[in-house]
């Protein structure tokens, strides 16, 4: 898999370090589609992460809070936001989730609604469930 880490502070640098050991912990080494992970202060009201199914460019983009100051407690932070995301990298791309266009998912070949609380959606489950192993591993590798 492809991927850039957009910025030149040393949190863009330290997750641009990271990215090769979350793609292969997650067997995304032969996707044919890339990643570009895009820090930014903006575009997340009350979200530390978001993931984004950019088929028109065949990527998927995945966006990542910066925080008001860069200690290792926060560049952690910074780590484990982008391994839940790329977990959402994963899901994606072996079609374990989809999006719908009204914002329900697909999930394992079951339907969600938006309706269904955040906590609750199997797709954050897994990707909670993962992201502290994945960042462990890839700081450790």
């Amino acid at each position: 898999m492809e991927y850039a880490v957009e910025g030149k502070s040393k949190a863009s640098k330290f997750l641009n370090s990271l990215m090769p050991s979350m793609i292969e912990q997650l067997g995304l080494t032969n996707s044919q589609r890339a990643v570009l992970v895009k820090i930014d202060n903006d575009q997340l009201d009350g979200m530390e992460g978001a993931t984004l199914n950019m088929e028109f460019a065949d990527c998927y983009l995945v966006l990542i809070k910066h925080p008001k100051r860069l200690t290792k407690t926060s560049l952690l932070n910074m780590a484990t936001t982008l391994a839940h995301e790329m977990v959402h990298v994963k899901q994606l791309a072996k079609g374990q989730m989809k999006f719908l266009p009204n914002q329900a998912r697909v999930w394992m070949g079951k339907r969600y609604s938006k309706k269904v609380t955040y906590l609750d959606q199997p797709w954050e489950l897994d990707a909670f469930a993962r992201q502290e192993i994945i960042v462990r591993k890839a700081i450790g590798a």
